[in-house]
């Protein structure tokens, strides 16, 4: 893998150590540009994925010759103690060198990372709907958030794929009794009954939440908003509430959001529930127990 560096640099790097510091360098950028393109070509993707993996390997390979350039130029004014000799060597100034290239190489991790990961985000929105739900019948395990607007539909999927495997087992031991053979083990459908409970359990969340009222409920010093749309219970106030307000929030898992206005969390029967104890008789909620700042419409 061509990775076009600045030889010069290079050259200097290599003279000023005893190993060939350049040239590793070198290496290690190929290194990284064909570790990304082993970890994309291998898949299987749809026309417009490989679009977008092409166009990022593109910008990846501009990326690696740019940051380790950048890396080669501070290494080239670095010169260990045992080429230099020991005679008049300047620790401190090498010392502040070295430390430049560590950091330097920690900036370098955290952009790849980063670049992997809006690549990955950049493919996972270039499937279709149809694609998605596929995986997830053929078995593809990603955590599915409950605000995902495909949520219902990923469970239902995951739940289809674990029942066919459930039943899988369970024709497996049938047919190892009456051929007299061995069985499969116990926790083999303790764990396959627990995971469909848990998926059958997720869908029934979201049940709940979708008969939860929409809309904005009143208290003395503001509103609160269930906001199906984006999963999230948002509480916002006329002025800046006090401080022992603010850290009862934070308590019961609200985080303020400068982009809403508010403090807001997840809305989950939990997130419902704690509300309900914080704010007092908001709409047909039947809300109880709040502090004194609130009060009954």
């Amino acid at each position: 893998m061509n990775i076009e560096l600045n030889n010069e640099l290079i050259e200097r790097c290599n003279n000023l150590s005893m190993y060939n510091r350049g040239t590793h360098i070198k290496e290690s950028a190929e290194s990284d540009y064909k570790r990304f393109i082993d970890t994309f070509s291998s898949r299987t993707l749809n026309p417009q994925q490989l679009e977008i993996v092409k166009k990022r390997t593109e910008q990846f390979k501009e990326l690696i010759t740019n940051i380790y350039n950048e890396y080669l130029s501070i290494s080239a004014n670095f010169v260990p103690v045992n080429v230099a000799g020991p005679a008049k060597y300047n620790s401190n100034k090498f010392k502040k060198v070295a430390d430049r290239m560590d950091k330097k190489m920690e900036e370098i991790n955290d952009k790849i990372n980063k670049f992997y990961d809006n690549t990955e985000s950049m493919l996972k929105n270039a499937y279709s709907k149809d694609e998605i739900i596929l995986k997830y019948k053929n078995g593809y395990n990603e955590p599915i958030s409950s605000d995902d607007p495909l949520a219902r539909e990923k469970l239902e999927a995951k739940l289809e794929y674990l029942q066919t495997k459930h039943q899988s087992y369970l024709d497996f031991n049938k047919k190892a009794r009456l051929n007299k053979t061995e069985q499969l083990p116990p926790y083999v459908l303790a764990n396959s009954n627990q995971n469909m409970k848990a998926v059958k359990d997720r869908l029934q969340t979201l049940d709940k939440i979708d008969n939860i009222e929409t809309g904005r409920y009143y208290f003395d010093n503001g509103e609160v908003s269930f906001d199906k749309e984006d999963m999230r219970v948002k509480v916002f106030f006329d002025e800046k509430p006090d401080e022992k307000t603010r850290d009862e929030l934070k308590s019961r898992g609200f985080k303020w959001s400068p982009k809403n206005s508010a403090w807001q969390r997840k809305l989950t029967p939990n997130a419902i529930y704690i509300t309900k104890r914080m704010f007092k008789d908001i709409g047909s909620l039947e809300i109880k127990l709040v502090n004194d700042y609130t009060k009954t419409i």
